[in-house]
């Protein structure tokens, strides 16, 4: 590892990046001066100058001038505080730069072990630089993974950590790269998450803002008991399906309780939205609970028993698929056909063929009984 080298005076610190966004900056800066860049090559394997290129990349000037003093610095593996500097010159230029990330993480450590910094505060400072950084590029994968590495140096959860979240998540509740780190933030530190109410209550608002957020119902799955289901597969292999199919998973029903009332109360407040309907239906197939169980409920969002499946009564398509399930189940194929009839012409036609598919192996099944008794 090269010796560190430190800034002597505040003017040898990187300029703002508008202050250096286009003219040179480290071949005239006399903190970079014992410093040979190595220009980046965009030509043919074996070519040791810049070009020519059949597809030559059109960095700008200051990027590619910052770009070849990280070449120069990480070919002597050098970890300071001008490097420090550099990759966070570099990340305002390209925030979706992975090998400057990870070269980020390298310097960190070893500076923090050779400035006395405990772990604890250097992991938080590196967060607060991050939030501004995650708020101006909210889909940026490296941004997030970077976070999960300097989150996991830490024994115990971040203080304001879900608050953040939630305050990122304000700009674009589905954000898939922060609920991926949600998750894995809630698989490592499992005592303060997933022990607690605290991530529970944190989704719950989430959902009653927008009950149609499908990703925080998601959550809300893994937090209830898509960790265990997880920890399970890990351990003995297969999916979820066999991992049921085992019953060896512990099905808390108070917890079962909850969550079904939950989801069916989310139904009523929004009778159309698929959400809540999913959900449920992973619930019961948690619990081992037949949809059987749930004609009633669905029932009521149809007009009854025998209502007019075309009728005006019908407030959730949802429902009618779940009742052609329940009816074929029950033996009750004609009432079955009925509903997928219903779906198939009025409900949601522009998945008629797939209704239509649907009917067409109910009317088999019925063949296929008539054969056995026959035979």
């Amino acid at each position: 590892m090269a010796e560190s080298t430190k800034p002597t005076e505040a003017a040898h610190r990187p300029k703002s990046k508008s202050a250096k966004s286009k003219e040179p900056f480290y071949s005239v800066s006399p903190l970079w001066e014992d410093i040979t860049p190595l220009p980046m090559v965009d030509g043919p394997p074996g070519q040791t100058d810049p070009g020519p290129a059949l597809a030559t990349i059109a960095y700008s000037p200051r990027y590619s001038e910052a770009m070849s003093y990280l070449r120069a610095v990480m070919a002597t593996n050098e970890f300071s505080r001008r490097t420090l500097d550099l990759t966070e010159d570099i990340i305002s230029m390209n925030p979706s730069h992975y090998t400057v990330w990870l070269y980020r993480a390298k310097i960190l450590k070893v500076l923090w072990g050779e400035e006395n910094i405990s772990t604890e505060d250097g992991v938080k400072a590196e967060l607060d630089w991050l939030e501004g950084i995650s708020e101006r590029n909210l889909k940026n994968y490296q941004i997030w993974h970077h976070r999960q590495l300097m989150v996991s140096l830490l024994t115990s959860l971040p203080s304001g950590e879900t608050e953040f979240l939630t305050h990122i998540l304000s700009f674009d509740s589905k954000n898939y790269h922060v609920w991926t780190y949600r998750q894995w933030l809630c698989r490592h530190f499992p005592e303060s998450l997933l022990a607690t109410d605290v991530e529970l209550a944190s989704i719950d608002a989430l959902i009653n803002d927008d009950v149609r957020n499908n990703s925080a119902w998601n959550h809300r799955y893994f937090v209830c008991f898509g960790a265990e289901e997880l920890q399970a597969i890990e351990k003995e292999g297969g999916n979820r399906k066999d991992v049921l199919a085992q019953g060896k998973l512990v099905v808390d029903e108070d917890v079962v309780d909850r969550e079904i009332n939950y989801a069916k109360d989310h139904i009523a407040w929004a009778p159309q939205n698929p959400s809540p309907w999913n959900y449920l239906k992973g619930v019961l197939k948690r619990a081992g609970i037949p949809i059987t169980n749930m004609q009633v409920f669905c029932e009521g969002f149809v007009g009854g028993r025998n209502a007019d499946l075309f009728g005006e009564n019908v407030k959730s398509s949802h429902a009618v698929d779940w009742l052609a399930e329940i009816y074929q189940l029950d033996g009750n194929a004609e009432r079955s056909k009925q509903c997928l009839d219903a779906l198939g012409k009025k409900w949601d036609p522009i998945r008629r063929k797939y209704w239509d598919y649907r009917a067409e192996q109910l009317g088999r099944g019925e063949e296929d009984q008539g054969s056995a008794q026959a035979a």
